[in-house]
């Protein structure tokens, strides 16, 4: 899923929109169904799944077009089919079936498709091939040449090979260091008084220094020690302090807090780590980054599996709920009361 991307200028044939896609969903989808929704030549919504069983084409066609049923009606798509086999190009293309359901959910939901389009791969010189004109083929043109790799340079984003690989990213760090975070945690617990969440001076005191942390990401040149891990996980296990930091999603610290986020998702113990997880993945949905948000909404619910803000954040990223809409909360958290000091 991404935000609004205008490609007006930028795409003459449909490879160079296949060539798009790896900077649309943060990597270059493998086996997957990619649906690309269309406001004139702005990208407004791109969603991607995986292949399915072959007799699982219509609910999967249904799923894919469900986040649309609200589009207005000057919305139009484009479906591509990535993998999947080789078929007999360009007489007989993988999926069709699938393509055939897919066009039919769309229809259903008043969003008419532009194209359906195959190629094996979103990689230069890959080949691709039109479901319903024989004669339109093509080749994808090099996609870290396009101006969209350009724009992805310049925001610092990153394209990775496959979804496993940006997974990568998110994952934990040794078990041994996990361990040492723990026994600090504890520590930090054990030593709290028992209505330290209810104490408006601990609640200030740990919201400053989760300001503080967001600030001095952005320029920070070491990881976060053990005891610096522990203090952010203890702070943010109080629910009014992990609600109202919702609110560095927008604003001048956005970027560092998300690298916060990104490092306690790694650094963090279980089930503290649900936490900056679902931090992180707030912060990657409302930047439009699906495929992000996805993965650290897994860590999250792998963390805590009944976690509330990572279960609605997951069911709002199935529902195809607008990035502009969630962004909303941020906004909400950032006029959320705060106990004055004593």
């Amino acid at each position: 899923m991404t935000t609004s991307v205008n490609l007006a200028g930028d795409v003459r044939t449909p490879g160079d929109l296949i060539a798009a896609l790896p900077h649309l969903i943060g990597f270059h989808p493998v086996d997957s169904v990619v649906l690309v929704v269309l406001v004139g030549q702005a990208v407004e919504q791109t969603l991607r799944a995986d292949l399915p069983p072959q007799h699982d084409d219509r609910r999967a066609a249904r799923h894919l077009a469900a986040p649309l049923l609200t589009y207005p009606n000057r919305r139009r798509a484009v479906v591509f089919v990535v993998g999947g086999g080789r078929g007999d190009p360009p007489e007989r293309l993988p999926r069709e079936h699938l393509v055939a359901h897919v066009e039919s959910a769309l229809a259903n939901v008043g969003v008419p498709v532009t194209c359906a389009i195959w190629t094996p791969a979103t990689a230069r010189d890959a080949p691709w091939f039109n479901y319903h004109d024989l004669g339109d083929e093509g080749t994808v043109p090099d996609p870290a040449s396009t101006p969209l790799a350009a724009l992805s340079v310049s925001r610092g984003l990153i394209t990775y090979p496959d979804r496993e690989s940006l997974a990568d990213t998110l994952a934990p760090d040794p078990e041994d260091a996990l361990a040492r975070r723990s026994r600090a945690l504890d520590r930090l617990v054990a030593r709290a008084e028992p209505h330290t969440y209810d104490d408006p001076a601990t609640l200030l005191r740990h919201r400053a220094l989760v300001q503080a942390e967001v600030v001095r990401a952005a320029d920070r040149k070491r990881p976060l020690t053990d005891s610096e891990v522990a203090a952010l996980a203890f702070a943010l296990s109080d629910l009014l302090i992990r609600d109202v930091s919702l609110a560095y999603a927008v604003g001048e610290h956005a970027r560092s807090a998300e690298t916060l986020w990104a490092e306690l998702t790694r650094a963090t113990p279980l089930p503290e780590r649900a936490e900056p997880a679902t931090l992180l993945a707030f912060s990657a949905y409302i930047r439009g980054d699906g495929a992000y948000a996805a993965i650290a909404l897994d860590r999250a619910q792998e963390a805590q599996p009944g976690h509330r803000l990572a279960r609605l954040l997951r069911m709002a990223l199935d529902n195809g709920m607008p990035p502009a809409t969630v962004r909303q909360l941020a906004e909400r958290a950032a006029d959320l009361p705060f106990p004055e000091p004593p």
